[in-house]
């Protein structure tokens, strides 16, 4: 079992890079999570513009975040550390989420 004093230990061991960078996974997640949870309740053609215009303002929402949060030194870790890990989080949540419930026969 995961002690609470390891993952804090770990968390104190990483860099802001890290951490913004585990920040925006764990945002990707949730919000791939909440995607495929919409794509039970709406047609694919319907929630894709909502989802992709909708994770734009998810990313911004942790650009505030970071901003305050972890005080970066520069825009690169502000605006683009963790993008690509955001947005291949997300999709690939959605993905696998999908896909694994059409095997269990659940979809």
């Amino acid at each position: 079992m995961v002690n609470l004093r390891t993952i804090k230990a770990f968390m104190e061991k990483l860099s802001v890079e890290d951490r913004i960078v585990l920040f925006r996974f764990l945002v990707g997640v949730l919000y791939g999570l909440i995607v495929y949870l919409a794509s039970l309740f709406t047609q694919p053609a319907q929630l894709t513009p909502i989802a992709w215009s909708a994770s734009v303002m998810a990313y911004y929402a942790t650009v505030i975040y970071v901003a305050v949060k972890y005080k970066p030194t520069s825009k690169f870790q502000l605006y683009l550390r963790g993008l690509a890990t955001f947005y291949a989080t997300w999709i690939l949540t959605v993905i696998i989420l999908f896909e694994l419930s059409k095997t269990l026969g659940v979809v």
